[in-house]
């Protein structure tokens, strides 16, 4: 069937569908990635062995393993011990645990990015640790890292697409229950294509934004 805005029309709803989950999966991913990476960061460069090191551990298996198998891991293995998650809950789990890896060395770069010599100066001028790092380490932080942040946020977004190995009912799943119903499995990806770019075309939109905000306020 040659692609026209009959095919649109035909499909978008149950695409559209999808969506809603795409996005309620990334957002969610998303704000549990940026705490949970911040803490392991502050662990990561703790001088305290007991959390430096399972910090360190933490980091090198979620990067060093596919999404996909820790997904398995999350999805049957909690089963198996009894929790019996929803497919939804542990799609969040492994997208959030990965990415949160990654954004914990995001956030460590930043950290270490900024100049010793201001940390000594608030300290001398009597600025208690947590001052330091709220007033001076962290705003500087999040604008440095802002463009690797908006990267990692794009690839949790197109990583969505991984749970549907697992039958969450996102976008590309939902792509896939098209295309076995349909003979219109060009149509359906392109369109699936498209909406995937829509939604990182605005990650980068709205950090953009974001940036030139917060660097007007700071």
């Amino acid at each position: 069937m040659p692609f026209s805005l009959l095919t649109l029309e035909r499909f978008l709803p149950s695409l559209l569908k999808g969506v809603v989950v795409t996005l309620e999966l990334s957002v969610l991913a998303v704000l549990l990635a940026v705490v949970w990476g911040m803490v392991i960061a502050l662990a990561s460069m703790s001088g305290r062995v007991a959390l430096k090191w399972p910090a360190g551990a933490f980091i090198q298996l979620m990067r060093n393993t596919p999404l996909l198998v820790q997904l398995y891991i999350v999805y049957f293995g909690f089963g198996m011990a009894g929790f019996g998650l929803s497919s939804f809950s542990s799609g969040l789990i492994a997208l959030a645990a990965q990415n949160s890896a990654y954004v914990a060395e995001i956030f460590r770069g930043g950290l270490q990015s900024i100049s010793k010599r201001q940390i000594e100066a608030g300290r001398a001028l009597g600025m208690s640790r947590r001052d330091i790092f709220e007033l001076i380490e962290l705003p500087q932080t999040v604008m440095r890292v802002m463009p690797p942040l908006c990267s990692q946020f794009i690839q949790i977004i197109k990583d969505t697409s991984i749970v549907s190995a697992i039958a969450v009912g996102e976008l590309m799943y939902e792509g896939k229950l098209l295309s076995e119903r349909t003979a219109s499995t060009y149509e359906i990806f392109f369109m699936v294509g498209i909406i995937y770019l829509i939604l990182t075309s605005f990650v980068m939109f709205a950090t953009g934004v974001f940036e030139r905000r917060y660097a007007i306020s700071h």
